[in-house]
């Protein structure tokens, strides 16, 4: 009886932890930068502040100006804990046109990292851009101040780069260098594949996105980042880009269902049946 009730006990905890998330979720929503309004922008500015050193309003609103939507992270009380400032334009290289869809300054209050409500708003914005021209290529552009960023890109699109599996084929570095070079003609360095804004560049405050050398050791991905940008302390950016198609989503939903159904509770059960078990006292 006792096991039982501790049993019991455990599953209490998980429905309240899992009843806690659910209360912590963001919404996102997708509006025309247009629309935002004084104290959006003022909202939004503080939460950069927050992450970030040596942002000033002029940069942050320069930067605004240049995108034509907004993804906006809001709690269930409705207030801003989250956004992304997105802008899509159309390229034509070498005679073969292709749509682009940029990614500028990105930011989530800490107490919901690990939602995905981004990633999820991110995917509706690229097919809604998709399906415009279902049988012309698109391209995803972002630039990575942390690995944070870079995962967002690495870990859900089959098809990225720079990636450490393997090189960035020709076609994709023509792609990188003539988008970047048109976004940032002064600071974009083609031969590293980053932009460098100098000294007084904004950057992650310190222990955002700490790597730890476990870190490194356990993620290629993240030490893949590490040695292609070692200088993003200082705000040097990493150039990314990434091809959405039309199996997008659904390759990231079966990812989602395979971690949630599957490893999840697995995960629980291994937990449960291998922890030890609690001592009982004797008469």
């Amino acid at each position: 009886m006792k096991e039982a009730e501790e049993a019991g006990l455990k599953l209490g905890m998980t429905m309240t932890e899992k009843h806690t998330r659910r209360a912590n979720r963001l919404k996102a929503v997708i509006v025309p930068a247009a629309l935002l309004t004084p104290d959006d922008q003022a909202i939004m500015f503080e939460l950069m502040r927050e992450y970030y050193q040596a942002i000033t309003a002029r940069e942050f609103l320069s930067d605004l100006s240049r995108k034509d939507s907004v993804i906006l992270l809001r709690d269930a009380a409705g207030a801003i804990r989250g956004f992304s400032t997105v802008a899509a334009f159309r390229v034509n290289l070498d005679g073969q046109p292709f749509c682009a869809v940029f990614s500028g300054d990105t930011v989530i209050d800490r107490r919901y990292w690990g939602e995905r409500a981004l990633g999820k708003a991110f995917l509706r914005r690229l097919f809604a851009e998709k399906i415009k021209s279902p049988f012309e290529p698109l391209y995803w552009l972002l630039i990575s101040k942390g690995y944070k960023t870079y995962l967002m890109m690495a870990n859900n699109f089959a098809e990225h780069y720079p990636r450490f599996e393997k090189p960035t084929p020709s076609r994709a570095k023509s792609i990188l260098d003539s988008c970047y070079s048109t976004l940032y003609p002064e600071t974009y360095d083609s031969s590293r594949g980053v932009i460098v804004s100098g000294g007084g560049a904004s950057r992650l405050k310190p222990g955002v996105a700490a790597v730890s050398p476990a870190m490194l050791t356990l993620s290629p991905r993240i030490a893949f980042f590490e040695e292609r940008n070692p200088e993003w302390r200082e705000g040097v950016e990493l150039a990314c880009i990434a091809k959405m198609t039309l199996l997008t989503p659904l390759r990231y939903a079966l990812k989602v269902f395979i971690k949630d159904r599957v490893f999840k509770p697995l995960g629980t059960l291994s937990r449960y049946v291998f922890s030890p078990s609690p001592k009982r006292d004797h008469d």
